[in-house]
C-alpha cells in the first residue's frame, strides 16, 4: 500500500497567502504623496491564527531606498464591525520630506520576530507632490496615524507600536514555563 508522506509545520512556517489577506490600499493607481494623507487598509478572513503582525515599507530598487522603514509594530488582528467573519483595519500615514520618492514601493505585513511574511502589497509609487491631474481618493479617516520622516537606518524605531500581542513575550513566557517542568 502506498503511503503519503506526513507533513508537519511549526506555527512559524505557516504563511497566509496575499490572496486571502489582500492589502486594499495603497495600490498602483493610488500613489502616496509626500506631505499628504496616505492610507493603508487590509482585510483578512477569520481564523488566520495570527494574533498580530508588523508593517514595513520597502523598495527593492537600492538606488531609491536601501533597507526598510518600520511603520507599525504589533498591529492587532481585529474583527471588522460588519458582522462578517472578516478581520482587518486601516492606518493613516504621513510622509515627511526625507522619505524617498519613486516607483516600486511595497508594504510588507510580517512577523519581525521570525521574518515570516504574511502579505505584500502591490507595488505603488511615492510622489514628491500630487500631479495636476491627481484626484485624492475618498477614503475613511483612520484613527491611528504613523509619521514617517527619516530614511531607513539600523537603529530606527517603529513609527507606531500598537496593542497587539507581543510574540517575543509569548516565546519568553513559553520558554520559562518549559524550563520549570519537573522543578517542583
Amino acid at each position: 500500500m502506498d503511503h503519503l508522506p506526513s507533513l508537519t509545520f511549526s506555527s512559524g512556517q505557516l504563511a497566509v497567502s496575499s490572496n486571502f489577506w489582500p492589502i486594499s490600499q495603497p495600490t498602483p493607481d493610488v500613489p502616496w504623496i509626500i506631505n499628504g494623507t496616505n492610507y493603508v487598509s487590509w482585510i483578512c478572513g477569520g481564523a488566520s491564527g495570527i494574533p498580530s503582525f508588523d508593517i514595513q515599507l520597502l523598495n527593492h530598487n537600492k538606488s531609491i531606498m536601501v533597507g526598510f522603514i518600520p511603520i507599525a509594530l504589533r498591529v492587532p488582528m481585529a474583527r471588522l464591525p460588519t458582522g462578517q467573519k472578516n478581520f482587518g483595519g486601516e492606518l493613516q500615514i504621513e510622509l515627511g520630506e526625507d522619505i524617498p520618492t519613486g516607483d516600486g514601493f511595497s508594504l510588507v505585513f510580517l512577523s519581525s520576530l521570525h521574518g515570516q511574511v504574511y502579505a505584500k502589497s502591490k507595488p505603488f509609487s511615492i510622489l514628491p507632490a500630487a500631479p495636476s491631474n491627481y484626484t485624492e481618493p475618498v477614503l475613511p479617516t483612520a484613527t491611528v496615524t504613523a509619521i514617517l520622516d527619516t530614511l531607513p537606518n539600523p537603529t530606527q524605531q517603529w513609527a507606531l507600536t500598537l496593542n497587539g500581542i507581543d510574540p517575543d513575550a509569548l516565546e519568553t513566557q513559553a520558554a520559562a514555563i518549559a524550563g520549570n517542568v519537573g522543578s517542583h
